[in-house]
C-alpha cells in the first residue's frame, strides 16, 4: 500500500486538478460528454471511438483526466474518500460506458483501458451504490436526448 499523501497537499492537488477542469477545451469534453454523449450499446461506444473525429478526441479527453485521477487514488496521492465527495461528476460520466466498458476492452484489444477508475469506482460499496445511482440517472437524461 502506498504511503498516503498529507492533507494539505492533496488538497493543493485537488485545487489544481479543479483548474484544469475549468480549461476551454477540456470544459467543451465535459459538456459533450456530460450532455450529448450517450451510448446506448457497446457498439454505440465503440463507433463513437473508432470515428476519430472532435466527439472521440472529447471522450478520451475527459475520461482519461478522470482515469489520471483515480490512479493519483491508487499510488496515495489522494484518498478514496476525498475524491469520492469531490469529483461526483466522474460518477456520472462513468456510469454512461461502465457496462460497455469488457467488451470494449475486448474489441479494441485494450484489456487495460480505464483500470483505475474501475478499481476505485468499484472497489467500494459506496463506490458501487453511487455508480447504480448514477447509471440510473444517466439513463433518465439519455430518454430525454434525442437519437442522432
Amino acid at each position: 500500500m502506498p504511503k498516503k499523501t498529507p492533507a494539505i497537499a492533496q488538497a493543493k492537488l485537488l485545487l489544481h486538478l479543479y483548474e484544469l477542469r475549468r480549461e476551454t477545451v477540456m470544459r467543451q469534453a465535459r459538456s459533450y460528454v456530460g450532455g450529448q454523449f450517450q451510448p446506448r450499446s457497446a457498439e454505440e461506444f465503440i463507433d463513437a471511438i473508432r470515428k476519430g473525429d472532435q466527439q472521440t478526441s472529447y471522450i478520451l479527453q475527459v475520461f482519461g483526466y478522470w482515469d489520471m485521477v483515480c490512479a493519483f487514488v491508487l499510488h496515495g496521492a489522494l484518498t478514496e474518500g476525498l475524491v469520492y465527495d469531490t469529483c461526483q461528476e466522474m460518477y456520472f460520466q462513468w456510469a454512461k460506458i461502465q457496462p460497455y466498458v469488457k467488451t470494449f476492452r475486448r474489441e479494441l484489444n485494450l484489456p487495460e483501458w480505464m483500470q483505475s477508475i474501475e478499481k476505485v469506482i468499484g472497489g467500494s460499496p459506496k463506490g458501487r451504490r453511487r455508480i447504480a445511482a448514477m447509471q440510473a440517472s444517466a439513463k433518465a437524461v439519455a430518454a430525454r436526448i434525442p437519437k442522432p
